[in-house]
């Protein structure tokens, strides 16, 4: 099947996770800690995933195995991975960062390969060197991260696709077999915010959803709403289309968080920043169509 087929799929979904960073950077800026998002986003997101299981009776278990599923996951693949990106947007470019994302299936590979699961070949290789080599030249000067003083926060920002990259490993070492994908996301999800809502609790930062300012509580609403709606997409290209049409949705996602970045903040980025986002093409490219 070719990625034109399922155009708007991957387009709508790539569109959505590309507006993401745009999206918790307006909330952040209307007075709400990155923490309080990243919690908000994911019960919203989570309660909109329940209603659409309700609606397909789809039956979410949570039996010891499938909970140790979604702890595992929810802490790696939303909990610590929003809670680097939102405290580090508060810093960066939403541009910078959305160059970052394509190195979530690329560190993928490289995990795969240390822990066994999968044998490292000279695309993968490639790929990777390739990959981490562009996010370098996007934090020259002259390139996407404007100021040199920020490099701290753009090294916390390259933690997110870390932990996706690690969030991807446990799945596949501890996802039951023969479960719904959508039952594990609206799972994971869950205790994705019981999770950030406990460090809430314990650092004193708790507020009750829709308690803010009304227009970072709608940013945040919509977002949870679009979250929802992005992996819904996402796992209907993975059933009908494979990872290899899917993994195209890094190469969207990272121009449509380009073009957000620019639309709703007027960023500038410097003139190194495409050819730093050919290399972390070029090596998404590589990773993803590798023979396996």
């Amino acid at each position: 099947m070719t990625a034109a087929r399922h155009l708007p799929f991957l387009l709508l979904t790539g569109g959505i996770w590309g507006l993401t960073p745009s999206l918790a950077k307006l909330a952040i800026g209307g007075g709400v800690q990155p923490l309080a998002v990243a919690f908000q986003v994911a019960l919203g997101s989570s309660l909109f995933l329940f209603a659409i299981c309700a609606l397909r009776r789809v039956r979410v278990p949570w039996d010891a195995a499938h909970l140790r599923h979604y702890t595992l996951s929810g802490l790696s693949g939303f909990a610590l991975a929003n809670l680097c990106s939102y405290a580090a947007l508060a810093h960066i470019p939403a541009g910078f960062f959305a160059l970052l994302l394509p190195l979530a299936p690329i560190l993928t590979v490289l995990g795969a390969a240390a822990l066994g699961q999968e044998r490292a070949g000279p695309r993968s290789i490639g790929g990777t060197a390739l990959g981490l080599a562009g996010v370098a030249l996007a934090m020259a000067p002259g390139a996407a991260l404007p100021d040199p003083a920020r490099l701290g926060w753009a090294l916390l920002a390259v933690l997110t696709p870390v932990c996706f990259a690690a969030s991807n490993l446990i799945a596949v070492r501890y996802a039951p077999p023969g479960g719904q994908p959508l039952a594990f996301a609206a799972g994971t999800l869950l205790l994705a915010a019981a999770q950030l809502g406990v460090l809430l609790l314990l650092t004193g930062g708790w507020r009750w959803p829709l308690s803010g300012p009304w227009e970072a509580d709608a940013i945040m609403l919509g977002q949870g709403v679009l979250n929802g709606t992005a992996y819904l997409c996402f796992f209907r290209l993975i059933a009908a289309a494979g990872p290899v049409v899917t993994s195209q949705t890094g190469y969207i996602a990272t121009l449509a968080g380009i073009a957000w970045g620019v639309a709703l903040f007027g960023e500038r980025l410097g003139w190194l920043t495409w050819p730093a986002a050919a290399l972390v093409f070029a090596g998404l490219f590589l990773v993803t169509t590798r023979k396996r």
